[in-house]
């Protein structure tokens, strides 16, 4: 009994060292050329696709959980799904049975609950994308017919930096150049 412990340290120490070593594959001299730069980036009609994209999600999300709140009315959390985007949240902190309902159905329960969720998520998800299309690093313009970059638009910074809000509080901010 108290030598279990060294021998199954033991057997797997073994079975590590029969085990190959792992090696690298070497490199293999690419024949095509370099693609230029920012190649590798959508271009830039990106932004608005993002954009028409995410207020789509959300607006469907958000159109099938009012349309519910208005075909069950008496659910628990019902009018706060007209909110949008915080709506099916704050549904969800009121999740269970309604108290005038005496036969209420514990699944009938969980299946309203996940539904909620799904759309929060949704809703949320739309938001997402469409801060996604924002900020989106899209290939840089086309030159202009001299062979010259463009210049004359505006070039947007974002990034991300940690806040220390002092002892007890920790954020996300976003610092850049407009």
């Amino acid at each position: 009994m108290r030598f279990r412990l060294p021998v199954a340290l033991g057997f797997g120490l073994f079975l590590a060292t029969l085990a190959p070593a792992a090696h690298a594959q070497e490199p293999v001299a690419s024949k095509e050329a370099a693609p230029p730069p920012g190649a590798d980036r959508p271009p830039a009609g990106a932004r608005v696709t993002h954009v028409v994209a995410g207020a789509a999600t959300t607006a469907l999300f958000y159109g099938a959980v009012v349309g519910f709140s208005y075909l069950a009315p008496d659910e628990p959390g019902s009018p706060d799904l007209r909110i949008p985007i915080a709506g099916p949240w704050i549904a969800l902190s009121k999740a269970g049975c309604a108290e005038d309902e005496p036969d209420c159905s514990l699944v009938l329960v969980v299946i309203r609950a996940a539904l909620t969720l799904m759309d929060g998520v949704g809703q949320a998800g739309g938001l997402g994308i469409i801060g996604e299309g924002l900020f989106l690093n899209t290939s840089s313009p086309r030159p202009t017919a001299l062979g010259a970059p463009r210049t004359d638009l505006p070039q947007v910074k974002v990034r991300a930096v940690p806040l220390d809000l002092g002892r007890s509080g920790v954020g996300l901010g976003l610092v850049g150049t407009f």
